[in-house]
């Protein structure tokens, strides 16, 4: 085979790619999101796959492929996910460090999120707190307070009531000033002339519980993303349409935003942070005014976004079942400082 990966559509080649390791699988998701190709209608051959590229083609929703070499693993993870396979030569492992950082009880998509980290894929900027402090009067919020966030990861942060959940959030947004300490989003620390011009990057999401009759609609409410940003008005239509669409809510583009209930906010929320590409999300307890079917929609949204879009989430929320449910790392704010 003269490429590393050959994908065919009704006997016609049309995707090659020549790269190393796992890029291919990842060129070809990029070249798939562009087409309207039917997934399990396409044959896949590849020059070797282990588990991991297994995982990325059962992901990729492949279900006809020839692998010319393979390992027992990856044949494990075919017959699972139903994938048709065939191939010239079968092997006990491949011999590749990605392969002993897979574990056998990781999902599918959670293979894929891993994958897409470490080969550097994600949407999401690096985060670094060090050492930052905020008092209120005579009492301390955050004391010395320190976190390390890797381009695409996501975070929950729980804690009493006032243990300064909302005020560690608040600073990562330039809104309240620490004692002392940095914060830096990418590049940038917070609050300098640089940080100002790219404060797109980051963008907060929180549950409005407060009433009013202010007559704006979602699609109103979404494009308020892209303010600031001098375009034709028919480009920033069609980036409000693309982020409800990807969010399930253009339905509710005409609809007044006050209107809506908790669940259909979250989503309207959350195409306003994809309508101004934001990379790093700040959610301020999401869940506080959603019934359960609106916690079920936000938890499936979340998972489709991290897999989707992999941008850095850094959520706080004292909803622990909820958060068990998410299953993402967490920390604990607990006297002024992450634990």
């Amino acid at each position: 085979m003269e490429h590393s990966l050959i994908i065919n559509y009704k006997d016609k080649v049309i995707f090659t790619s020549d790269s190393h390791w796992l890029h291919p699988l990842f060129e070809l998701n990029d070249f798939l999101q562009k087409e309207t190709l039917p997934a399990k209608e396409l044959f896949l051959r590849d020059k070797i796959a282990g588990k991991a590229a297994a995982c990325m083609i059962s992901y990729l929703g492949i279900a006809i492929c020839h692998i010319e070499l393979i390992s027992k693993r990856a044949a494990l993870v075919f017959d699972a996910a139903g994938i048709t396979y065939s191939y010239d030569r079968m092997v006990e492992q491949i011999d590749c460090r990605t392969e002993y950082l897979i574990d056998d009880d990781m999902s599918i998509n959670e293979v894929w999120l891993f994958l897409r980290k470490r080969a550097g894929r994600v949407e999401g900027l690096p985060v670094k707190i060090e050492n930052i402090s905020y008092w209120v009067g005579s009492r301390i919020v955050l004391k010395d307070l320190y976190l390390e966030l890797s381009a695409g990861e996501q975070l929950v942060v729980h804690g009493a009531n006032g243990a300064g959940k909302t005020t560690l959030l608040k600073a990562m947004l330039g809104l309240v000033r620490p004692a002392g300490g940095i914060i830096k989003i990418g590049d940038y620390q917070v609050g300098s002339k640089e940080w100002v011009h790219n404060r797109m990057n980051t963008a907060y999401v929180y549950q409005e519980n407060i009433k009013n009759t202010f007559p704006v609609s979602a699609g109103e409410v979404v494009s308020i993303g892209l303010a600031g940003i001098r375009m034709p008005a028919s480009e920033v239509l069609y980036n409000v349409e693309l982020a409800m669409r990807r969010t399930g809510c253009f339905n509710l583009f005409k609809r007044s935003y006050h209107s809506l209930s908790g669940g259909e906010k979250q989503r309207v929320s959350l195409a306003r942070c994809l309508c101004q590409h934001a990379k790093v999300l700040l959610f301020d307890e999401p869940t506080s005014f959603l019934d359960q079917e609106g916690k079920d929609d936000l938890l499936t949204l979340l998972r489709e976004l991290c897999y989707k879009e992999a941008p850095t989430i850094l959520m706080v929320s004292h909803d622990m079942t909820w958060i068990e449910q998410l299953g993402w790392d967490r920390k604990e704010l607990k006297g002024g400082r992450l634990c």
